[in-house]
């Protein structure tokens, strides 16, 4: 598998990224800017718009996670993690959901996931000329705030009061283009199968972010409209033959966020200060959750989705900590730089260097305020379900008696269906993982700020 080449679609995504090889092999592509003549040329496929557009239309978000429609009656495969959270809705101190897993022998024991949503692109338009029509001559917290209006216009135009669609302006190239995704969302997701606990995490945190890795991580879900399920022809069809070293991999999804495009003054602070910070209060986070989870079984139920997130992160932590402690990764990031520079053409204080030189007295800056900040909004509340109740509500009716211009983009017009959903929908609250979780935050806020 090592050889075989791979290209990912990205139907959402806030950073634009390519590999070294892009042109010949691996590569990463929004829909509407795929290079097919290219690719078909060096990988040897016969790929055109109509292709494209059925993959597009078979790739599902969910909410922070890539899905696949697998069947054209509405049924999804994910990752298990992407419904660890609805799992844990329907678990009780007498039957622990997360440890035996679920399944249903027919469509009428499928079970609805609150709050979930899945959501499949529909479209892709530019709207660049737009955002910088109406941004144009504005600089500091005026440009922010006139661009986050005027995306709140487009997305409210784009999809007006119809709750089935979501429109999304997103940012690439940090501000070069601007593109609105329209979405058609489902709002009724309901839990098909996933495997008992000990399958999805076999290996253990030992063989967590390593290759081979032997467990059975997956899930199904099913979106439905209308009390029946959804009708979705352009599912992705299952293949029974196994992928062969050398051929070309086509992968759509959802992909988080990178930091290939962060300068060095960027990587720097996360070295020397973020990310030293995440490793000291994950590591403690770890340690007070297995203490808790040996008080009792019930206890252990409660927390044995918050014990491998917290070993998940905390690994993950560390691996990019290492990254940039390497100087050798460093000073390749430096020499990239430089070479920038040079090829730029100048280095006074209003072209690329002085760009360089801005970036890196903001990162001294942000190293002064960040323990205050990540303390009062980064991990406000610690993983407090109802924290983050109460601070959206407090947020969201501050935000709602302003004009649509002057909200918050996470408040704005298109937005506040899914906010209402997420709030009202029934969900299961532990007051013991509660008390935990803001008892932790209150002594880390405490150490961070005297």
């Amino acid at each position: 598998m090592t050889n075989t080449k791979r290209v990912l679609f990205a139907a959402a995504l806030s950073a634009f990224a390519v590999t070294a090889r892009v042109a010949t092999e691996e590569g990463m592509w929004t829909f509407d800017a795929a290079p097919l003549s290219k690719m078909n040329a060096a990988l040897g496929t016969h790929i055109d718009q109509a292709w494209l557009d059925k993959v597009r239309a078979g790739a599902v978000r969910l909410g922070g996670c890539s899905a696949s429609l697998v069947s054209p009656e509405g049924l999804v495969l994910t990752n298990q993690h992407c419904v660890r959270a609805c799992l844990q809705t329907f678990s009780t101190p007498e039957r622990d959901r997360l440890a035996e897993g679920f399944f249903t022998k027919g469509r009428d024991e499928e079970r609805t996931c609150p709050g979930q949503t899945a959501e499949i692109l529909l479209g892709i338009e530019d709207v660049t000329a737009r955002i910088n029509a109406a941004t144009e001559g504005r600089t500091g917290r005026e440009f922010v705030r006139t661009r986050a209006a005027e995306q709140a216009s487009i997305e409210k135009a784009g999809c007006g009061a119809d709750s089935t669609l979501r429109c999304q302006v997103v940012t690439l190239h940090r501000g070069g283009q601007y593109k609105l995704y329209k979405y058609r969302r489902y709002s009724d997701v309901r839990l098909v199968y996933v495997p008992e606990h000990q399958a999805v995490v076999f290996g253990g945190d030992p063989d967590n972010f390593n290759f081979p890795r032997f467990a059975l991580d997956a899930a199904f879900l099913r979106v439905y409209e209308n009390g029946k399920p959804a009708a979705t022809p352009s599912f992705l069809r299952w293949t029974p033959r196994p992928p062969v070293a050398g051929e070309p991999v086509f992968v759509a999804g959802n992909p988080g966020s990178t930091s290939r495009l962060e300068t060095v003054a960027q990587l720097e602070f996360a070295r020397d200060v973020q990310l030293p910070s995440a490793l000291k209060r994950l590591s403690e986070l770890r340690g007070r959750l297995l203490r808790f989870a040996d008080e009792s079984d019930d206890h252990r139920r409660m927390t044995r989705d918050a014990i491998r997130g917290a070993e998940n992160n905390l690994k993950r932590t560390w691996g990019q900590h290492q990254t940039l402690a390497d100087s050798a990764f460093m000073e390749g990031k430096r020499a990239a730089e430089r070479d920038l520079v040079a090829k730029s053409g100048g280095s006074g204080p209003d072209d690329v260097n002085g760009a360089f030189q801005e970036t890196a007295r903001a990162q001294q800056a942000r190293r002064e305020l960040f323990p205050f900040y990540e303390q009062v909004e980064q991990l406000a509340g610690g993983s407090s379900v109802l924290y983050g109740y109460a601070r959206t509500l407090v947020r969201a009716a501050e935000a709602r008696s302003k004009p649509a211009a002057e909200r918050p983009a996470e408040y704005a017009d298109s937005r506040l269906p899914q906010l209402a959903k997420t709030l009202l929908e029934p969900r299961r609250i532990e007051p013991e993982l509660e008390t935990l979780y803001l008892g932790f935050w209150l002594s880390k806020a405490r150490e961070a700020m005297g």
